[in-house]
């Protein structure tokens, strides 16, 4: 929950990390209402943390954000954690995938492909990274966004099948 602790706690965390990049996915939607949002990206701006932008479901719960392309460094790095509002907050699960059970339709993707590209445009590093982690469902996403950018003509690298072993 945002608070004046929290705050203080994050502006110690990129000195502890330096040179590494610090990325910073809040797990509370209070960091991001429409009144909190632009101070909470300027404070993680001025202290040289990366805001990592979230896909999920599109739930009311407390640890759901809204789906906010920014970025706060030269580093813009987006998470999917899958849309399954069904199984977010499932209680007893034995693994991480029972959660994140959800393979990205190429519709569902190209909803960042406006916000990927601008976040590009304006001199970012942008990393999108997967954790539908249910089957195989994140390397196929990652492919999927790959054949989405692909397909508008968005420069991009990685998410490419690796070519087939010869041995």
């Amino acid at each position: 929950m945002k608070s004046r602790e929290a705050l203080e706690e994050l502006a110690r965390v990129g000195p502890l990390l330096a040179p590494l990049v610090p990325l910073v996915e809040f797990r509370h939607r209070s960091w991001m209402t429409e009144d909190e949002r632009g101070s909470t990206l300027a404070f993680l701006e001025a202290h040289g943390l990366a805001y990592v932008s979230v896909d999920s479901p599109v739930l009311s719960a407390a640890n759901v954000l809204p789906r906010i392309a920014a970025a706060t460094h030269e580093v813009a790095y987006l998470r999917f954690h899958g849309r399954n509002a069904d199984t977010w907050n499932i209680r007893g699960a034995q693994f991480s995938g029972e959660r994140f059970d959800w393979l990205y339709s190429a519709d569902e993707l190209r909803d960042w492909l406006e916000p990927i590209e601008r976040l590009a445009a304006e001199g970012h590093e942008v990393y999108a990274m997967f954790n539908n982690n249910r089957h195989d469902y994140a390397p196929r996403s990652a492919n999927e966004l790959r054949r989405v950018l692909d397909e508008a003509g968005v420069d991009a690298t990685g998410g490419v099948e690796p070519a087939p072993r010869l041995f």
